[in-house]
């Protein structure tokens, strides 16, 4: 070869290793049943407060298991136990997940679950139990050998489907402090 040759082909191979562009690469993850399942396990007990009549009971959720996905929801059954009211119920909470446009936010909330207490009467636990957000943009630190190595997340979907989670994401790396990419939403 000759030299200009050589030296079109040497600029060419490290042209792109100059440029300081961000690009997006794309990834697939996926949860199963399984892994959902050891996630609540760890989760649990999850215990909250609810007031009713000016009475006070705390519930305890712990024990998940049986979990289905099916027709895009999570579908489990929990034992359910309160205090300083003696209660006891297996719930079969069902869980749906998408997307809020006001929070920026893919959310899992609980459906409609009406759970009867005497004296409380029946309550919907919905209004108590916290959604788990998952936000579409959010950065984190990879400084494993590489000082100031980030990585921007942008969540672009995530579904429920018959046998697993699947959640879609573009994965930014690049080094120093840069601000998250925001994406233009739905």
């Amino acid at each position: 070869m000759t030299r200009p040759v050589v030296i079109a082909l040497t600029l060419a191979l490290l042209m792109p290793l100059t440029v300081d562009t961000a690009r997006a690469e794309s990834v697939v993850m996926s949860i199963d049943r399984a892994t959902l399942h050891h996630f609540l396990r760890a989760a649990t007990p999850y215990s909250f407060d609810v007031e009713q009549i000016g009475l006070k009971e705390t519930l305890t959720l712990y024990n998940p298991r049986e979990m289905r996905f099916e027709n895009g929801r999570i579908r489990l059954r929990v034992d359910c136990k309160g205090e300083p009211i003696p209660f006891y119920a297996e719930l079969v909470p069902t869980m749906t997940v998408g997307f809020d446009p006001a929070k920026n936010a893919f959310i899992f909330t609980i459906e409609s679950l009406p759970v009867k207490i005497m004296p409380l009467g029946t309550i919907d636990l919905k209004k108590y139990i916290d959604p788990v957000e998952i936000p579409v943009t959010f950065s984190s630190p990879l400084d494993m050998g590489v000082p100031g190595l980030t990585v921007d997340t942008i969540v672009r979907d995530i579904k429920v489907l018959d046998d697993r989670i699947e959640a879609r994401a573009d994965l930014i790396f690049h080094r120093g402090e840069q601000q998250a990419a925001t994406p233009a939403r739905r």
